[in-house]
């Protein structure tokens, strides 16, 4: 057996060098090294999902969503559980929230937002505020 010359063993290492990067970082796995950055758009994207949702509720109107983090939780690398995957390594839970909206006026309507919350959420009712949103508009409409 001869000898592999230089443009060979070239042509070898970057072969190889292309199949480890693949295996390490495989395209069809969309949540690869990039579930940290996922993790941290998850949240957001669940309470623009819950905003949206309870906008179309009769006499909610526009609403801010707020969901406090763990106590513990604490900003992971998108390698911290590159070899162990776990379940709950994805989950967020929210210990208590925070909704700013047009229609919390109404009594009603607040512990209406309240029950849901609570049930969608899996957060006990008293970690859910809920207050009304400032009115926007002129001040001086009623002068």
């Amino acid at each position: 057996m001869q000898k592999p010359t230089g443009k060979m063993q070239v042509i070898l290492f970057i072969g190889i060098t292309v199949l480890v990067f693949i295996l390490l970082n495989p395209p069809w796995n969309s949540e690869g090294a990039t579930s940290g950055k996922s993790n941290e758009k998850e949240g957001n994207t669940e309470a623009a999902a819950l905003e949206s949702a309870l906008k179309k509720i009769d006499g909610v109107g526009e609403v801010s969503i707020y969901l406090h983090p763990p106590k513990g939780a604490k900003e992971q690398s998108p390698l911290s559980d590159y070899f162990t995957k776990s379940a709950d390594s994805n989950t967020k839970e929210a210990t208590g929230v925070l909704v700013v909206a047009e229609g919390a006026g109404k009594p009603g309507l607040k512990s209406e937002l309240t029950r849901i919350l609570s049930a969608v959420l899996q957060v006990p009712e008293h970690r859910i505020v809920i207050v009304e949103m400032t009115k926007r508009g002129n001040y001086d409409e009623n002068k």
